[in-house]
C-alpha cells in the first residue's frame, strides 16, 4: 500500500470517529447545555493533550510562535465549532454537516473578498454549485427553512477563517500547539457562555432550536461525565489521526477524505438514532462534496503557482 493509500486511510479512520462521537452529543443535550458541555470537555481534554505532548518530547512545542494570531485561529475555530454543536441537536449530524462542510467554499469566497486571491473561472463555477449543494440541504423553496441550520452554515464560514488563519500566520505552530489552544478557547467560552445565561436564555427565549444553547448548568451523573470525556477522547484520537493523514500526501488530495465525515455522520445517525437522509438532502451533499474538492484543487495551483 502507497503512502498516499495510507494517509486516506488514516484520515478516514479520523472522520468516521469524529462522526460516531458526535452523534451522541444528541443524547447528551438532554442531560446538560452547550457551554457546561464545552467547559466539562475541555477541562477534561486539556490535561491529556498536555500530557500527550510531554510524552511525545513536545511539551515546549504548546507555546505558540505567534500567540496573537494563534489566538485569533482559535478564537475563529472556537465560534465555529460552537455554532455546529448549536445546531447539532436541532438539525441532525447530517444537516449540520453538510452546512459545516462547506468550510472549502468559505475559504475560496473569502480569500478572494478579504485576502486577495485570484478567482478563475473554477473558483466561482465551484462556489456556484456549493451554494445551489446548500439550498438543497437546506431545502428551499420546500418550505421554511429552520434557523439552526443556517447557523450550521455560519459556523461554516467562521471555521474557514480558522483554515485561511492557519495558512497564512499559524504555518510554524505545531500541530499540538493549535490543538491544545483551541480547547483553550472552547474551555474559556464554554466559563462566559455560563456566566452569561441569565442573560442568554432569555434572547433565545421562544427561537426554535435553541434549547441545547439555552440550558443553564446541569447536575449530572457520573456516566454521563464518563461520555463527555470520551467523546473528549474521540476527538483527540481522530484529530491525530487526520494530522498523521495529511502528513502521507498533498493536501489537495488528502483533504477531499475530510469529506468522508459526510457519508459517515448520516451512517452513525441511521444506525444510532434510526435517522434517515432524503434523497434531496443527499444530492445537496454531493454537491457540496464536488464543490469543496474544486476549491481544494484550485488551491493547491494557486499555491503551486506561488511557489514555482
Amino acid at each position: 500500500m502507497n503512502t498516499t493509500a495510507t494517509g486516506a486511510l488514516w484520515i478516514i479512520g479520523g472522520t468516521s470517529l469524529i462522526a460516531l462521537s458526535d452523534n451522541f452529543v444528541t443524547g447528551l443535550s438532554r442531560e446538560m447545555g452547550l457551554w457546561q458541555f464545552h467547559m466539562l470537555r475541555s477541562a477534561m481534554v486539556i490535561p491529556v493533550a498536555l500530557l500527550l505532548a510531554a510524552v511525545a518530547g513536545q511539551a515546549r512545542a504548546i507555546w505558540p510562535v505567534a500567540p496573537l494570531q494563534v489566538m485569533l485561529r482559535s478564537l475563529f475555530g472556537m465560534i465555529g465549532l460552537m455554532m455546529y454543536f448549536a445546531a447539532l441537536p436541532a438539525v441532525g449530524i447530517a444537516q449540520t454537516a453538510a452546512g459545516f462542510f462547506t468550510a472549502p467554499i468559505w475559504v475560496a469566497l473569502l480569500s478572494a473578498l478579504f485576502f486577495g486571491a485570484r478567482v478563475g473561472p473554477r473558483r466561482v463555477l465551484g462556489v456556484a454549485i456549493g451554494f445551489a449543494g446548500v439550498c438543497l440541504v437546506l431545502g428551499v423553496g420546500t418550505g421554511p427553512i429552520k434557523p439552526m441550520a443556517l447557523v450550521a452554515v455560519a459556523g461554516g464560514a467562521s471555521w474557514a477563517l480558522n483554515v485561511i488563519w492557519v495558512r497564512r500566520y499559524c504555518i510554524q505552530e505545531t500541530a499540538i500547539c493549535l490543538a491544545v489552544w483551541q480547547f483553550i478557547a472552547l474551555f474559556l467560552a464554554g466559563l462566559v457562555g455560563l456566566a452569561l445565561l441569565p442573560w442568554l436564555g432569555s434572547a433565545l427565549e421562544g427561537l426554535p432550536g435553541t434549547e441545547f444553547a439555552a440550558l443553564p448548568w446541569q447536575p449530572i451523573m457520573w456516566p454521563t461525565l464518563a461520555a463527555v470525556f470520551v467523546i473528549g477522547l474521540a476527538g483527540i484520537t481522530s484529530t491525530a489521526c487526520m494530522a498523521q493523514g495529511y502528513k502521507m500526501g498533498a493536501a489537495s488530495i488528502m483533504g477531499l477524505f475530510d469529506f468522508s465525515f459526510l457519508f459517515w455522520a448520516p451512517l452513525f445517525a441511521w444506525l444510532v438514532w434510526g435517522d434517515t437522509v432524503s434523497l434531496r438532502m443527499a444530492a445537496g451533499m454531493g454537491l457540496i462534496v464536488v464543490a469543496g474538492a474544486m476549491a481544494l484543487w484550485s488551491g493547491a495551483r494557486v499555491v503551486g503557482r506561488s511557489e514555482s
